[in-house]
């Protein structure tokens, strides 16, 4: 068992429930301020994600390489990721942050959808940085989606329903912050009337950002011919499964939810969740749900909301735990 135990953490005073805590964290930060390079990863289905890396002067050829992965409707410059990016370079972390398919700089290099289940594309964007860092010890924050996808594929990794990286044994940790592992759990959810403002807000981001490669496609015209989603299952329905070779919504939450393959994680792995979540609920994360390895240690904390843990001094604490995780002296 791991025995890692976080800092205390105590919320905003103004900050209070779970819709405040998700709400506080959109605020934009600004540009990272930091000399970046990107480098361009192409998949074996012609598309690409685009890595962000800020590299530490006198970085070690032994340091972390830590990448960062985005959520829903996120990219490279969404809030936490800057943070978080300014955060581990400053502590001498070598720092990749992504834009998944169609996401950020990667929007004009898409003709397919991201979605829960792209754990491949994890897998070879960190084949990528194994090629810059060949020495490296590498790590995985990865938040709400994005921690879905990370789980994924290592847990396949470790059942062998995966091939094994080259890589795979300098994966010395990975994170996963608010991961909505059990998809059709989290979208049964959503359909309750008091989260429609947060479906309107997700779908209204995910129409706006639909890449034009695959706006040119046949099949996305059938399917923008019809009404628009209300929900983020009806969008599941009518754009995510359909246009990515699901037959329906329920078929694609089955097959890309994390929670089928977190029994097999090997690595040591933190997953980080609120009980007042208003997107995952906190159940998703109960011993009873699921099976989970012996190596990944779960903390739930009473507040947060979804990605915010604003606290009293209204600073991040999930970024004091996630530095703490993974520069820690141990386990």
């Amino acid at each position: 068992m791991i025995s890692f135990q976080p800092p205390s953490f105590q919320q905003h005073r103004l900050l209070r429930g779970g819709h405040l805590q998700t709400l506080a964290t959109v605020t934009p930060t600004g540009p990272i301020g930091l000399p970046t390079q990107k480098h361009t990863v192409e998949l074996p289905d012609g598309d690409a994600v685009v890595l962000h890396e800020t590299c530490p002067r006198d970085w070690p050829d032994d340091g972390l390489s830590l990448l960062l992965v985005h959520g829903l409707s996120g990219c490279h410059a969404a809030p936490y990721m800057i943070r978080l990016a300014k955060r581990f370079h400053h502590q001498g972390v070598r720092v990749f942050r992504i834009d998944m398919r169609g996401c950020g700089d990667a929007f004009g290099l898409a003709k397919q959808l991201t979605h829960a289940g792209r754990s491949d594309d994890l897998i070879a964007a960190l084949d990528a940085i194994s090629g810059l860092a060949p020495h490296s010890r590498l790590g995985v924050a990865a938040v709400s989606l994005g921690g879905n996808q990370i789980l994924r594929a290592v847990g396949r990794i470790g059942s062998g329903a995966d091939p094994r990286p080259a890589w795979f044994d300098q994966l010395d940790r990975i994170a996963a912050i608010c991961p909505p592992l059990d998809l059709s759990r989290c979208s049964n959810n959503m359909q309750r009337r008091i989260l429609r403002p947060y479906n309107y807000y997700f779908i209204r981001q995910l129409m706006s950002r639909i890449p034009p490669g695959v706006r040119e496609r046949a099949d996305f015209a059938a399917s923008i011919a019809t009404n628009r989603p209300r929900t983020l299952r009806e969008l599941d329905d009518q754009f995510t499964a359909p246009l990515s070779g699901f037959a329906d919504a329920l078929d694609y939450y089955e097959k890309s939810s994390a929670a089928h393959h977190i029994e097999s994680v090997t690595v040591p792995t933190l997953v980080l969740a609120a009980e007042d979540d208003p997107v995952v609920p906190v159940d998703c994360f109960d011993e009873s749900k699921h099976r989970w390895s012996p190596a990944i240690k779960r903390i739930v904390s009473k507040h947060g909301g979804h990605v915010g843990f604003i606290d009293r001094n209204r600073n991040c604490w999930m970024d004091r735990v996630l530095a703490d995780w993974f520069l820690g002296d141990g386990c």
